[in-house]
């Protein structure tokens, strides 16, 4: 069996911090070196902008009630990390004129591989995958 993460965050502004540090710690423990390795914060980067946008667009300013979550998963095997961020909130489209903002899809597929955006009735969940075996010398497949 693979290594698992999966954290349930509240909607609320210091989600975004503690999925960055869940993130970090997790996969700095499947390569075997520390948060500081550029893929790992590749991902964690990836994760932190789709935990924001779940926060922010998903859900809106005045929240959905007391029980809105969003929900980090990632999974491993060998150099492949996959990773899964949903919510139970309502997609809206992006706008045409985002100004200065907007670029949180962008950010991800950037710095990961296999990005998908899946709205539904239910929610949106947020995937991509990235590799943490390029740190030269230090990473070592998840086991």
């Amino acid at each position: 069996m693979s290594p698992t993460l999966c954290v349930e965050l509240p909607v609320e502004p210091g989600s975004a911090g503690r999925s960055r540090r869940e993130t970090g710690r997790w996969l700095a423990s499947l390569c075997g070196t520390d948060e500081q390795c550029p893929t790992v914060q590749d991902l964690v980067l990836a994760v932190n902008e789709a935990v924001s946008n779940s926060i922010e667009h998903a859900y809106g300013a005045t929240g959905s009630g007391g029980a809105a979550t969003v929900l980090l998963r990632g999974d491993a095997e060998g150099y492949l990390v996959r990773m899964e961020v949903s919510d139970r909130g309502r997609w809206r489209d992006p706008p045409t004129d985002p100004g200065h903002r907007g670029r949180g899809i962008g950010m991800i597929e950037a710095v990961a591989e296999d990005v998908r955006v899946e709205p539904g009735p239910d929610g949106t969940t947020v995937s991509f995958q990235g590799r943490i075996g390029r740190c030269p010398g230090l990473c070592i497949p998840a086991s």
